[in-house]
């Protein structure tokens, strides 16, 4: 099991904070989950995630805010003759009860915890995060974690990165490690993707990448 580095238990606890106050400041079900802008912009830039999906099976988003990208891929995916089995963490009580309140019947899914320690109750096929989540140091060991205990033997890690190319460091929340170019950042930790998906957001004119990384490739390092 992981441990979180003295030095960073504030950290965490900040960025909690922070991100759990100006999301419940709104109304509408994306910016509750990191979306400014209308819905046509979430689309643009969360919908490549659900592209990545291949298969039926069981979907873990690590960060899952209010639960409307879970919601959203269970409608994408639907689209296209799959089923998946939405779970959810979030460091945020009140954001799960949040995820919880909009997906009822999965209520049992969803956990408040740190994607960076918290052990699953099972595998996943699927799962999602952004490696934003921890400090700039801890990348590489938190990809690995998720490897190790989080995915199936033929599982993908699904990490996006919102804002390709742009420099963003302190934007997102105080202390932040945004990455700008996804498959260079992979590269400089030792992370090999299988293959990546790309989005654009019309709006900022601002693209998008999903990092494909299968579990199979990546765990002997892990």
């Amino acid at each position: 099991m992981n441990e979180i580095p003295a030095r960073y238990s504030d950290w965490f606890e900040n960025n909690r904070r922070i991100l759990e106050t100006a999301y419940v400041s709104h109304e509408e079900p994306w910016r509750q989950s990191g979306m400014s802008g209308p819905e046509d912009r979430w689309v643009s830039l969360r919908k490549p995630v659900a592209d990545c999906i291949e298969r039926s099976g069981s979907f873990l988003d690590i960060g899952c805010a209010n639960g409307y990208l879970l919601e959203c891929i269970l409608r994408w995916t639907a689209e296209l003759g799959l089923t998946i089995e939405p779970y959810g963490l979030d460091l945020s009580e009140k954001l799960v009860g949040m995820a919880k309140e909009r997906l009822p019947k999965y209520a049992e899914n969803f956990f408040v915890g740190n994607g960076f320690t918290w052990l699953p109750p099972r595998r996943f096929d699927y799962v999602r995060t952004d490696l934003v989540y921890v400090p700039l140091e801890l990348e590489r060991e938190y990809v690995d974690f998720l490897l190790e205990n989080h995915l199936t033997d033929e599982g993908r890690l699904l990490v996006p990165n919102y804002a390709e190319g742009l420099e963003l460091k302190g934007e997102l929340f105080p202390d932040g490690y945004p990455t700008s170019y996804l498959e260079e950042r992979l590269g400089q930790v030792g992370i090999e993707a299988e293959r990546f998906m790309e989005g654009y957001d019309t709006i900022k004119g601002r693209r998008m990448k999903v990092a494909v990384i299968a579990r199979q490739e990546n765990h002997a390092t892990a």
